[in-house]
């Protein structure tokens, strides 16, 4: 398991950075760092679904998620960014984009896979939380959702699904069997050790490939790179 790296955007009460222009030199170069480190965690993958949850709520999984997306779509893949957090979702708030249609519209027959389907200014395209339904496990876990990550599998090279917390609910437990592989945010002095633990066992109940933590608001101060505000790290097992 793999320690992907730390990365220092702000603070919690600052303003969350999405990969643009405006962003500071060491978000960009964080994940760049954590992309090139996903590449190589699944070189025979031909379209890697990746899923990337969290142990409890605000620890940055759907950032993340985000920026992970517009980092991969940077280095020229097809890259679709789909919000399965269909209690809390955030996704669109922080793209700037229409919540519905989305991936509940889509999977009730509502709507259309092009119809929900949102090309995104930084290059990649979305596919928001839609409609809340009023059961989410079962939505998620359905024949449909399935057959929705099929299909977009056969048009990208990464499906990035965003998530509900590992913890609170049994949503990302339910995708970790479409995922090619699941990153873990953990948010510096937030997380506490036992949740991640039990996120993790949870998970491996599940045959869930994990591959690695992406640590947020890590403090630049204690980073091994501090012209850089990031650090990275791999350890072995």
């Amino acid at each position: 398991m793999s320690m992907f790296g730390r990365r220092k955007i702000k603070k919690a009460a600052e303003k969350e950075f999405l990969i643009s222009k405006e962003a500071p030199f060491a978000v960009e170069e964080a994940y760049k760092s954590l992309r090139t480190n996903l590449i190589f965690s699944l070189p025979e993958e031909n379209c890697k679904i990746i899923e990337v949850t969290s142990s409890l709520q605000k620890e940055g999984k759907s950032i993340t998620a985000a920026n992970l997306a517009i980092s991969l779509s940077k280095n020229g893949s097809r890259v679709i960014l789909v919000d399965c957090d269909l209690r809390l979702p955030t996704i669109a708030r922080k793209l700037r984009i229409e919540q519905k249609p989305g991936l509940t519209n889509l999977l009730f027959g509502m709507n259309k896979m092009h119809e929900v389907i949102n090309h995104h200014v930084s290059g990649i395209d979305v596919i928001p939380a839609g409609d809340l339904p009023p059961n989410p496990s079962e939505v998620l876990g359905s024949q449909n959702m399935k057959t929705a990550i099929d299909h977009l599998a056969q048009h990208y090279d990464y499906v990035i699904l965003d998530t509900p917390p590992v913890n609170v609910v049994s949503d990302a437990v339910i995708l970790s069997k479409h995922a090619s592989g699941v990153i873990m945010v953990v948010r510096s002095g937030k997380t506490a050790l036992e949740n991640v633990k039990d996120a993790v066992d949870t998970l491996k109940l599940a045959n869930a490939n994990i591959l690695g933590f992406v640590m947020t608001d890590a403090d630049e101060k204690k980073q091994y790179y501090d012209k850089y505000g990031y650090t990275y790290k791999q350890k072995k097992g």
